[in-house]
């Protein structure tokens, strides 16, 4: 309830991530006051995550001297699977707590409006309100990361799906044969092939098949391979010093992103397509340029503009604020 004399001039957003959990504190016309970050809980029940966010909030507006009653709403973007309505997360693949609660444990302690969605999908409406998607009502919001997802605005609409699911393009079959299993346990979905934390399999993968030339047996990236040593960060830094096996593989990951991403442009039928994610934002050009060049291949549709987010590391931070600074109707009457 609102305390006489002050005004709701502040929101707070959060980003759940595998890896990160970030929180913000923004005015309430979006802009950023203060950040933090810290690893996600990886170890506790389903109040444990729900219990770091409502220690981190009450710190930050401490430290700030902004009292709760000036919150006009928290807004929370977070890996998923959800359960929409309750505001839980159900089964996340990609972290030790699989399942955990946020809305309601949130609402019984700030009394305030509080939205949950995938991140993705703040993700989106973060582009739609304030980034890269604001003259455009069809965008579509891919991240390359950890894992792989998507948010979507269909003329204007956000969608979200029974359960706010509408979104998980990282779990898109691209090869019904394969023998690569995705962390949810699906086999030849996008996200087991160029995920953050599968492309080291797929690398294990394509270098037990592959002939490869004496100069890319000398490669690091190779050595690495016969000492178990892959990893998806390995793969990028040789590839910006230009090593020939690095760089074959990163095509070989851009014509499946290819792949993925014309899927989903054929799916959603964008005017605006943005990418982020830890992998893209932080190798955009290893990233972007092999999807462009592929891409032609794979999508039916009219190709829409695909760009990396303005918005940066920031993207769902934003989304989620931008969730409490213009709520969505269709997430209105089931978080309201």
């Amino acid at each position: 309830m609102q305390v006489k004399g002050l005004v709701l001039k502040y929101i707070v957003g959060v980003d759940i991530g595998a890896t990160n959990l970030r929180i913000a504190l923004a005015t309430n016309k979006g802009e950023l006051i203060h950040k933090t970050t810290i690893p996600t809980p990886r170890k506790g029940d389903e109040l444990t995550i729900a219990e770091t966010i409502r220690d981190l909030i009450n710190k930050m507006i401490h430290d700030k001297g902004i009292e709760i009653e000036e919150l006009k709403g928290i807004g929370i973007g977070s890996i998923g699977p959800l359960d929409i309505r309750k505001g839980k997360v159900i089964n996340a693949p990609n972290i030790p707590i699989h399942s955990f609660e946020l809305l309601r444990p949130l609402k019984d302690w700030f009394k305030i409006p509080i939205y949950v969605v995938n991140d993705c999908v703040a993700a989106v409406w973060g582009e739609l309100i304030f980034g890269a998607g604001r003259s455009y009502q069809n965008i579509v919001y891919v991240t390359l990361s950890t894992g792989i997802g998507a948010g979507a605005i269909v003329n204007g609409n956000l969608l979200l799906g029974k359960d706010g699911n509408a979104h998980e393009v990282g779990h898109i079959v691209i090869d019904y044969e394969s023998k690569l299993r995705c962390r949810c346990g699906g086999y030849g979905h996008w996200e087991a092939y160029a995920s953050g934390a599968n492309i080291p399999k797929f690398i294990n993968y394509l270098l037990s098949k592959w002939s490869l030339t004496t100069q890319e047996k000398n490669s690091e990236l190779y050595k690495a391979y016969e000492e178990r040593k892959v990893t998806t960060e390995l793969l990028f830094s040789l590839g910006k010093r230009k090593d020939p096996l690095a760089l074959r593989i990163i095509d070989e990951l851009g014509r499946i992103n290819a792949c993925g991403i014309a899927s989903v442009i054929n799916v959603y039928d964008p005017e605006l397509l943005t990418l982020g994610g830890s992998i893209s934002l932080n190798n955009p050009n290893l990233v972007l340029n092999p999807i462009l060049k592929y891409i032609d291949m794979y999508v039916i549709n009219r190709k829409p503009l695909i760009k990396l987010t303005p918005l940066g590391h920031d993207v769902v931070l934003l989304g989620a604020i931008a969730l409490v600074v213009s709520t969505p109707h269709t997430l209105v009457n089931i978080q309201a």
